[in-house]
């Protein structure tokens, strides 16, 4: 059967050429065209040119086509080949006038530009074909419009060819030909569509010029009773929505389906809408949707709804928009009287009603309309939410009710925080600023309560200070992370306890951003700590992936009870954790997975010193091994206590730190927040330490007599 066919095949190719030879075929370049899969050329085609002039494309349409090309005596031809979605099953071969071979092989990446003199022995026609000028359209509607032109020196009857914008020559668009006017009218179009339009002409002895276009036109706007709304899609990424799509559902009834087929956009679309009509976009994601976005206009170019991806999600749907509402939507939003558990909203009516019907849907900050809780019918200005979580944020939207006549739009969202719960340590007071005023830039700080994060803060914008308040229990051990964004230097913060004391303060200034803020005890008792104050440990992952992927955490267990179960979430680490042990106090770590070569750990007494350090490599690649029996007091001199007898001042300090002691201090030794020594002096009797080069921040100073060790909290605030 194959035989068969490649027999007819190759009878058809020697036909074909016998015909050209027989009919004028030295007039002619001849285009042989092949699909190995023979589904066509899937976008690729050849473009050419004659003496500058586009004469058309040409592609294969199925295994093989066979076509020609009219070429002039001398005449510069050009041959462009323009690559598609199978390059690798093309090949082609183009054979001049004279059946001279130009090129024959598979699809070339470089064929920019194959030019060739003909070598035609065709003469151009009496008179010069040079084709139609001055293409105009006029009229354009919704489906129609009027094509006109002037004619050129030698024609009376003209070819028309038009398609949707961007459409090929080469076989596709609708064709009109042997017209006799030079105006004609295109009917049946497609509204807000953009088309290209080529005019022809045909000269004496039946000679054809080029084609003069495209001439690009765009229909106009369907409208309803409430004109049209515009939607316009975007791509962060400039490569479209990569097979994301909107279904734009009116009444119900799917209207539309919509999409940024290439480029960054916007792309613009136009959704006719009679009043009252309610208009639903139900996204449906596909490759990289956090790269997708939309934005609606109403019919009078309000922006009614913005939607962008995020994460590793694309934009939310926008559900319930209401075409020419004859009601209008509510101003004035706002929420006063917050308590950890309830807030009261309110609005005003834009129109004065004092009758109004109101919806409301709330839900946490960032919901989408449409997957909040909803309450309707409320028939006052302000309602009282109940039944809300403590410190915790929500976005609230309000619309009037109008029955029969439909809904206005949302207004929202209006967002509030409730209030904190005190801890038994009360509330502490985080402060962010910005030297130049444009916010942190993205940079933010995690609030880290016994190793949770329970909540992420930042500048928005202006210089600050804006507060942020946080509920601290007694022994809780609090650290701030920082999170650097763009122009990290500008950024800043202050932590003040429940006694509104300072007792961080980091800035920028080194070009970095702040510092981290780590290990801070609520209530500031160093008891708290433990009286051997606290053991850090420090979780890494070589291969980046974090540690639950493969099921491995750690117990951390003190006088054998297991306190608590580490692991690092995600990433390389380190991911820091600290526990206050007390002076006899035995800590166990023990490691729960094997099989990992990737996990390992770092153990850091009191003092900031490196005492453990496990690898899996030391294991024969089998997970760290466990550490036990890790005591910070060796014995009862090593135990650090807040004495009563040593009083140091000024705290905050700025350059000099005073030092009173009944017995003499033998040693001070300053460490960072880190456990890294900035400072250490030793001398017969420290009174004074000098803080010149010491950068603003939180440290612990360590003292000893030779006995025994104290240690305290220092602040330095130049």
């Amino acid at each position: 059967m194959q035989l068969v066919m490649l027999k007819k095949l190759f009878q058809t190719v020697i036909l074909s050429q016998l015909l050209f030879l027989e009919f004028g075929a030295q007039c002619h370049y001849k285009l042989y065209m092949y699909d190995s899969y023979g589904d066509g050329w899937n976008g690729a085609y050849l473009e050419v040119t004659m003496n500058g002039s586009f004469v058309g494309n040409y592609e294969c349409q199925g295994s093989f086509t066979l076509d020609s090309v009219y070429s002039t005596t001398g005449a510069t031809m050009d041959f462009i080949f323009h690559s598609g979605s199978w390059d690798s099953e093309i090949t082609f071969t183009i054979v001049d006038p004279l059946n001279d071979t130009l090129f024959s092989g598979a699809a070339p990446s470089d064929l920019d530009n194959l030019l060739h003199t003909s070598t035609s022995s065709c003469a151009s026609p009496t008179g010069n074909c040079s084709g139609v000028g001055n293409v105009l359209y006029t009229n354009v509607t919704t489906n129609s419009a009027d094509i006109s032109w002037t004619p050129g020196l030698n024609d009376s009857i003209w070819n028309l060819r038009y398609g949707i914008s961007g459409f090929a020559l080469s076989g596709v668009g609708t064709q009109l030909i042997n017209l006799q006017n030079t105006l004609v009218t295109l009917n049946t179009l497609q509204s807000s569509t953009s088309y290209d339009v080529y005019v022809q002409s045909v000269c004496d002895s039946g000679y054809v010029s080029s084609w003069n276009g495209p001439h690009s036109f765009t229909t106009g706007i369907t409208t309803g009773t409430c004109g049209a709304f515009m939607i316009e899609l975007y791509d962060s990424y400039g490569d479209g929505w990569n097979g994301g799509l909107i279904d734009i559902i009116v009444n119900g009834n799917n209207l539309q389906t919509i999409t940024l087929q290439q480029g960054a956009g916007p792309e613009q679309f136009f959704v006719s809408v009679d009043s009252s009509d309610v208009i639903d976009l139900v996204y449906t994601p596909g490759s990289w949707p956090e790269e997708n976005s939309y934005v609606v206009y109403d019919h009078t170019n309000v922006v009614i709804a913005t939607q962008s991806g995020s994460g590793t999600s694309g934009p939310p749907n926008t559900m319930g928009l209401t075409a020419c509402p004859l009601c209008v939507n509510p101003v004035n939003l706002s929420a006063s009287n917050i308590t950890p558990t309830d807030a009261l909203i309110a609005w005003n009516s834009a129109s004065g009603s004092m009758n109004g019907i109101w919806d409301i849907e709330w839900g946490l900050s960032g919901f989408a309309i449409g997957s909040g809780a909803t309450i309707s019918n409320v028939t006052t200005t302000s309602y009282l939410l109940t039944g809300l979580s403590s410190f915790t944020s929500y976005d609230f939207y309000v619309q009037e009710n109008c029955g029969l006549n439909g809904s206005s739009y949302w207004s929202g969202p209006f967002s509030f925080a409730t209030l904190p719960v005190p801890g038994t340590c009360g509330m502490y007071t985080l402060s962010l600023s910005d030297s130049w005023g444009d916010g942190w830039n993205g940079g933010y700080l995690d609030i880290n309560v016994n190793n949770i994060v329970i909540q992420s803060v930042t500048l928005m914008n202006g210089n600050g200070p804006e507060f942020f308040d946080f509920p601290v229990d007694s022994g809780d051990v609090v650290s701030l992370f920082y999170n650097a964004g763009g122009w990290p230097e500008e950024n800043s913060y202050e932590l003040f306890d429940e006694n509104n004391n300072i007792i961080a303060s980091q800035s920028g200034s080194n070009g970095a951003g702040p510092m981290s803020t780590t290990g801070l005890i609520g209530c500031n008792s160093l008891l708290s700590q433990g009286n051997c104050g606290l053991l850090k440990v420090e979780l890494y992952d070589d291969f980046c992936d974090g540690w639950p992927l493969y099921g491995a955490s750690m117990d951390v267990i003190i006088n054998g009870v297991n306190t608590q179960t580490i692991l690092l979430p995600n990433g390389c680490g380190p991911e820091t954790f600290l526990f206050p042990v007390d002076s006899g106090g035995i800590v166990d770590l023990e490691y729960s997975t094997t099989f990992q070569n990737e996990h390992s750990y770092k153990v850091y007494d009191q003092f900031g010193v490196l005492i453990h350090e496990k690898t899996s490599l030391d294991n024969n690649g089998n997970g760290p091994e466990s550490t036990y029996g890790i005591q910070l007091c060796d014995s009862p001199s090593l135990i650090v206590e807040k004495e009563d007898d040593i009083f140091i001042y000024p705290n905050p300090a700025k350059t000099l730190l005073n030092l009173e002691s009944t017995t003499p201090i033998l040693s001070a030794v300053l460490r960072n927040v880190f456990g890294q020594v900035v400072l250490e002096v030793n001398e017969n009797d420290v009174k004074v330490l000098d803080l010149s080069n010491i950068s603003d921040g939180n440290y612990m100073l360590i003292l000893s007599d030779g006995y025994k060790f104290s240690a305290q909290k220092i602040n330095v605030l130049k």
